[in-house]
């Protein structure tokens, strides 16, 4: 990432976790099988119905409206697969979250006796999570009944059409085996036309994967790169650092054999911009080649005092 450490001290392990193994998976493997096996399934389906118009012209004017439908479905169905899919990521990152802080405290909750308390928020999780499951798989289910009925429609004009035209008395403009060949294709159009429409939403619900991932790729803040050139192999030979009232600005003295450096800093030590500051007038002076020792109580401001050094 070159992400800076507030991005992950104000991110959940869990959000991460899942765009490195569920949506780097959709995007890397399941996404272009999908797509292989969308179109292993969308050409017979072109297929079968350009050889039911070319044997049988009428069949066009019944089966534009089928087409209308089938579009209206697809349009009606997609964005809720899409936004289903979503909602079982969101749901995932709190398992992955809830399932690492677990384990970090492990001797802790047990020393406290909250093993039930943390065992009932997993569970909480993992159901919320399956709830999305089963609507993902119920809505496959609805589009797939509405799909049959298509395919049954367009099986069903296949085999009336040449008995209508030769109850009224006409006579077919093709030999009966064409037809015989149109009704064993349209009768295998159904699995074709309704795994070729899950192939589609599961294509609809692998792009919302890498739309995720995107928005890490391309939201995610990152350090600065670069800084001074580096200097030379013997500087310094001695020095002496001064700091002043380090809470708004920082002052370094650098006092050399040869050269005297005074730096200063105007910026307040904050580990977020909308923190409160971190230290409040910090004063001191350090002189060549001693020994410093920082000394004070938990959340005194130690750590941050050095990381304002190196910084």
């Amino acid at each position: 990432f070159g992400a800076p450490t507030s991005f992950f001290d104000s991110t959940p392990t869990g959000r991460i976790l899942n765009r490195f193994t569920s949506d780097t998976e959709q995007m890397d493997n399941l996404l272009m099988q999908n797509m292989q096996q969308w179109l292993n399934c969308v050409m017979p389906v072109i297929g079968t119905l350009c050889l039911i118009a070319v044997v049988s012209p009428v069949f066009l004017a019944w089966v534009l409206p089928l087409v209308v439908l089938y579009l209206a479905l697809m349009r009606y169905s997609a964005p809720a697969t899409r936004d289903l899919q979503r909602l079982e990521a969101v749901t995932r990152s709190p398992i992955f979250t809830q399932f690492s802080e677990t384990l970090s405290g492990l001797s802790t909750i047990r020393a406290f006796g909250r093993t039930a308390q943390f065992e009932k928020a997993s569970v909480a999780l993992v159901a919320a999570n399956t709830q999305c499951f089963y609507n993902q798989d119920t809505a496959s289910q609805w589009i797939s009944q509405r799909l049959d009925f298509c395919s049954a429609f367009i099986a069903g004009i296949t085999v009336l059409l040449p008995t209508l035209v030769l109850e009224l008395g006409g006579s077919l403009s093709t030999s009966p085996a064409a037809f015989g060949l149109c009704i064993t294709y349209a009768l295998d159009l159904s699995a074709f036309l309704k795994f070729g429409t899950k192939m589609t939403l599961d294509i609809q619900r692998g792009m919302a994967g890498v739309e995720r991932i995107l928005e890490y790729a391309d939201n995610t803040p990152n350090e600065p790169t670069g800084g001074m050139p580096v200097p030379s192999k013997s500087w310094p030979t001695a020095g002496r650092v001064v700091m002043t009232e380090l809470c708004v600005w920082l002052t370094l003295t650098l006092t050399l054999t040869t050269l005297t450096l005074t730096l200063t800093l105007t910026r307040c030590v904050r580990y977020r911009p909308e923190l409160p500051l971190a230290l409040r007038g910090v004063s001191c002076a350090i002189e060549p080649r001693s020994k410093v020792g920082i000394v004070g109580r938990t959340g005194s401001g130690k750590t941050t005092f050095v990381s304002a050094l190196w910084r």
